[in-house]
């Protein structure tokens, strides 16, 4: 099962292609039809603490997909995207996740969640963390389509 996983995550990764490696601190040069990227190295780039909810790192940003990092630091409202399908991939960590009307679901370390566009999910408590996830929007998704089902519970998200 872990061997499918990963095999999935590869296929999935080379589909899309990847940019140019960036060196530290830098995004991945766009334009470019391959490249490779350090996935781990990105991770060390998160800070510890965020006075957001979650800090995201975009590593690619294609008109057809989008392949970006992040880590969460609190709870995520239910919310869904209009345009865009979601697949994560949970480098470390554990938490809640509720995805449509099922939920808590269990997901750490090894997991992938995914969902189709229009398609209601959140997170709840973060289990063990820090809580790295790798995520491949397809199409790419523009940091603006965030729809909260209920927007009182719209939090500080990006902590802008």
């Amino acid at each position: 099962m872990k061997t499918t996983r990963t095999l999935f995550l590869l296929f999935t990764v080379i589909a899309i292609g990847f940019n140019a490696y960036a060196q530290e601190d830098k995004r991945p040069l766009m334009g470019n039809s391959y490249g490779i990227i350090n996935i781990d190295e990105y991770v060390k780039l998160l800070p510890e603490n965020h006075s957001g909810i979650i800090k995201d790192i975009r590593l690619i940003d294609r008109e057809h997909a989008g392949v970006r990092i992040f880590r969460l630091y609190d709870e995520v409202p239910m919310h869904y995207h209009s345009k865009s399908d979601a697949y994560l991939y949970i480098l470390n960590g554990k938490a809640e996740f509720y995805v449509a009307d099922k939920g808590p679901v269990v997901a750490g370390k090894g997991d992938l969640l995914f969902w189709g566009n229009g398609t209601a999910h959140g997170n709840g408590k973060i289990l063990e963390g820090p809580l790295d996830v790798l995520v491949f929007d397809a199409i790419a998704r523009d940091p603006s389509d965030v729809i909260w089902v209920d927007p009182s519970t719209q939090k500080k998200f990006l902590g802008n």
